[in-house]
């Protein structure tokens, strides 16, 4: 009997202890379904101890410690989650997260690959400690402190107002009725005013108007300029102060807007573009206050919360339009900023960062812009986000010293400004590689200076605000310049410039004509310069000092021709693809026409044993044949040497029909046969050691093989 009542008793008690166990569960999912998490874990611990194999339960408690943004305490119960049979895909992202928010990558990332592997399709980016790594790099480019106005609670929300700040506070107030938000226990969100200190801190937080302040949550916001106007982020309530949930009991925010009337403001309006179901909030204004941009999570959107924007128009805001999937993901975008040069700035968990929320910006004037991660010290592995700014320092809030839902204000100044930029061609629009760029401050020193890479691009990282100039130069272009004013230094922590280089295509011809003889200027020779690729000509005349100039094309052959009687006539060839410089200078010496004097023809060979008009002969003979023309009294002799080798009797012959030939040439160009004499020398005046058994190379027996021209009569 004692046994049979000990067994019931046994039993009626684990019934008993069941039963509690079942209501305690129902009252923490109650708690977990009404996002009063807090409350929620301290039941489901309890239940935990009690059976710590129940998957539900250890679910539940890791899903809870992430909502509240707990990383440590996720990753610890997540990590017990994945020891479970039935694994969710998403645990295998969760838990990489939390790894990732407590900064360690390696093994987010083993985690990471394990759940694109699992999630086909999936979007998430791996985490890539190379990527990591280069983000924490340049730790000192920003000055980030905490501002005094932060209290135990949360802050965040800051927003431009006149010459204050405005932020979202969940600090403790005086009040009889203590009203806090079941998500972290904290209380709801007030709005606060506070003044801007010395070095940007913010000082003396108080209450920001009554008129505005419901039993919710209210902000952030954002002002038009003048401060006349409030766009305000709000829960959604009904007309008698009561919060409005819907069907899946949230309480959404609603985007509203006010005026300013007198000392206060107007009463809050819904604007046009909510939607009833669904959360509309985190305004920001465009510089020219024509464009509103915005988070929700309404349908159509890629996921979580996304950033859209509605345009000003005569009758009130157009109809939102997704900012596309360039900036949003299927994560969380949030607290957009849009500053004077139109950069977006928002936070995002879904592009690649160092972990939690990170800020990013964008331009949105360029269509091919990618969103850019502001890096460390303004990310952390924990939650960055709502940043706003003005001239290169500006505030933005992070959880990164209390974590979960406490969220402070920071103050950043940028330490160092970087000016990227790349070099074209003026003319055709090619990128300049290999050109050097200098930085040059307001004294005209060279602070630094660069080469630019293959693909043009430059860059110079400053630290201090300065009127600056960039200067490229490179061979064979004139310089760019491109000024870098201080205002714009302020207004931005980047500049991107283009600079441009026109081609330098013209050369300066400086020329001077001298007798040979003694060096003296000769005037009024007739300067002819051919363009041998276009056949163009400048025909000019050397003065009484015997110089002339003119303005040449890089990269072109030219011919330049002497002409003058009573002179000999030369021919020059120019080049000017390599000329290094704007500049050429040339000097030709000339010989004057005289009874008596002797001239070697240059370039007048001849084959061995051969009398034939050469083609490189040819072009030397039309010379003398210009010669003869400008001179028409000119009475020459033509005569014709050979080199020592055969007989005596044979080169004399052959000398005599190669001078012979030449004048034949000559007549057949129109000059009279009667101002010539053609005379064969053989090889009697050789004019070097080449003489008969004396062994010589063949370039040296070629320059016995020459003609002469004797000045007979003038």
């Amino acid at each position: 009997m004692r046994k049979l009542t000990r067994t019931i008793l046994f039993f009626g008690l684990l019934l008993m202890n069941l039963s509690l166990n079942a209501q305690m569960l129902e009252r923490a999912d109650k708690h977990f379904e009404s996002f009063a998490y807090q409350e929620a874990i301290d039941l489901y611990e309890m239940l935990w101890e009690k059976d710590s194999l129940n998957e539900n339960v250890t679910r539940q408690l890791a899903a809870s410690y992430r909502l509240i943004n707990n990383s440590q305490k996720a990753e610890f119960w997540y990590a017990k989650v994945l020891e479970m049979p039935n694994v969710e895909n998403d645990d295998y992202l969760f838990y990489a997260r939390a790894l990732q928010s407590n900064q360690k990558y390696a093994k987010a990332n083993e985690w990471m690959e394990k759940y694109r592997q699992k999630e086909s399709g999936s979007k998430q980016d791996l985490i890539d400690e190379d990527v990591i790594n280069k983000l924490k790099s340049d730790s000192l480019k920003y000055k980030v402190k905490p501002v005094s106005a932060n209290s135990e609670e949360s802050d965040f929300g800051v927003a431009y107002y006149r010459n204050d700040v405005i932020f979202s506070s969940a600090r403790e107030k005086m009040s009889v009725i203590k009203r806090n938000h079941k998500w972290n226990n904290q209380n709801y969100l007030r709005l606060y005013q506070t003044h801007v200190g010395e070095d940007g801190n913010l000082l003396n937080a108080t209450l920001f108007s009554k008129d505005i302040t419901t039993k919710f949550h209210d902000g952030p916001v954002c002002f038009t300029k003048s401060g006349e106007e409030m766009f305000l982020t709000r829960n959604y309530v009904s007309d008698s102060k009561k919060a409005k949930r819907n069907k899946e009991g949230v309480v959404s925010i609603k985007l509203y807007h006010c005026k300013k009337e007198g000392d206060g403001w107007s009463t809050p309006e819904l604007l046009s573009f909510n939607l009833e179901a669904f959360s509309t909030g985190h305004p920001a204004l465009s510089d020219n206050e024509k464009s509103l941009y915005f988070i929700s999570d309404r349908p159509g959107g890629f996921g979580g919360t996304d950033l859209y924007v509605s345009k000003k128009t005569a009758s009130g805001w157009s109809e939102p339009v997704n900012l596309g999937d360039k900036i949003n993901t299927s994560e969380n975008e949030m607290f957009p900023f849009v500053d004077e040069t139109n950069n977006l700035f928002f936070a995002s968990k879904g592009h690649v960062g160092l972990g939690g929320l990170d800020v990013f910006s964008i331009d949105l004037d360029d269509e091919k812009a990618k969103p850019v991660n502001m890096g460390y010290p303004i990310n952390s592995s924990k939650d960055d986000f709502n940043l706003i700014h003005k001239k290169g320092s500006g505030y933005f809030a992070s959880n990164r010293i209390k974590g979960e839902s406490f969220d402070d204000v920071y103050h950043f100044a940028l330490m160092r400004r970087t000016i990227k930029g790349q070099v074209f061609n003026s003319e055709t629009k090619e990128i300049l590689g290999n050109t050097e760029v200098s930085l040059i401050d307001k004294n005209g020193n060279v602070a630094e200076r660069v080469v630019t890479d293959k693909d043009a691009n430059f860059q110079f990282v400053i630290s201090k605000i300065d009127n600056y100039q960039i200067r490229s130069t490179k061979e064979y272009y004139f310089d760019g310049d491109v000024a870098i004013p201080a205002s714009e230094l302020r207004k931005n922590g980047e500049l991107n410039k283009i600079v441009y280089q026109a081609p330098d295509n013209i050369l300066s011809l400086k020329g001077l004509v001298v007798f040979k003889e003694d060096r003296s200027p000769v005037a009024d020779v007739n300067v002819s310069i051919k363009n041998s690729k276009s056949d163009d000509s400048i025909n000019l005349t050397s003065d009484t000092n015997g110089t002339f100039s003119c303005e040449l094309l890089r990269g072109m052959d030219y011919t330049i021709e002497y002409h003058k009687e009573g002179i000999l006539s030369k021919t020059r060839r120019v080049e000017t693809s390599m000329i290094k410089g704007s500049e050429i200078f040339v000097e030709e010496e000339v010989d004057k026409v005289q009874v008596g004097k002797v001239f070697v023809l240059d370039n007048i060979f001849y084959d061995v044993n051969k009398s034939n008009i050469r083609e490189d002969a040819a072009i030397e003979l039309d010379k003398l044949v210009v010669v003869m023309t400008e001179n028409p009294n000119l009475k020459i002799e033509l005569s014709s040497h050979t080199d020592s080798r055969g007989s005596d009797p044979y080169n004399m012959a052959l000398s005599s029909r190669r001078a012979k030939e030449a004048v034949e040439y000559i007549v057949s160009k129109g000059i009279s046969p009667d101002r010539m004499k053609a005379k064969g020398y053989g090889e009697t005046k050789l004019i070097n050691k080449c003489s008969n058994g004396v062994k010589c190379s063949k370039e040296e027996h070629q320059a016995n093989r020459r003609t002469e021209v004797k000045i007979l009569a003038m």
